[in-house]
């Protein structure tokens, strides 16, 4: 009984400095992005934190032989096709350049000039206009991944008001090759969520 009383003594002596109200404020700002359309300060939680895959991007409709995965913190919608395709819809942080240049580095590619980026194939997503990247060879993903050889990318970087859109497809080079047309016609279905 003693042992009990002790250790209960012990664990409120413990809680109570994290009682302590803390004398800290918040005073750090961010960009707005897609994500943050339609903001409702009234929200329910379950209005605040919807499941990931519906952000505020729509799949107008999907390609045959496309299979839907579930979206996550980075994906607002995300697909596989092939042996080992796949199409990532999302949100970026960063220019056009740098998006542009990141991907190109994931195939070991030297970066583009800006001059060379304003010449890249010119498309829109949602209404947004961006640029399709292109590239071939071993794809290093990135995260811990090992490289993957004979790979290609193809997608879109769009950019409004430093908000950046992505469709970004990657896989086996003939696969990805084979599945451009589609990828044209999903990207040009997207829609807001709002429309």
């Amino acid at each position: 009984m003693k042992i009990r009383g002790i250790t209960a003594c012990l664990g409120v002596a413990l809680l109570l400095p994290a009682c302590r109200k803390s004398e800290e404020t918040v005073d750090h700002t961010r960009a707005v992005t897609l994500r943050d359309q339609d903001l409702q300060l009234d929200a329910s939680s379950n209005e605040r934190f919807e499941r990931p895959g519906t952000g505020p991007i729509v799949a107008g409709m999907v390609p045959e032989g496309w299979l839907e995965q579930p979206g996550s913190q980075f994906r607002i919608l995300s697909y596989r096709f092939g042996t080992g395709g796949d199409v990532a819809v999302g949100l970026a942080a960063g220019g056009m350049a740098d998006n542009v240049n990141r991907w190109l580095g994931q195939f070991d590619m030297d970066p583009l000039s800006e001059a060379a980026i304003a010449k890249l194939e010119q498309g829109t997503v949602t209404g947004i206009p961006g640029l399709w990247v292109e590239a071939e060879g071993d794809y290093m993903p990135g995260m811990g991944q090992a490289a993957k050889p004979a790979q290609a990318l193809y997608g879109i970087i769009a950019e409004k008001d430093g908000r950046i859109v992505t469709v970004k497809m990657t896989g086996p080079t003939a696969e990805v090759k084979a599945e451009k047309e589609k990828l044209k016609a999903f990207v040009a279905a997207l829609r807001n969520r709002a429309e």
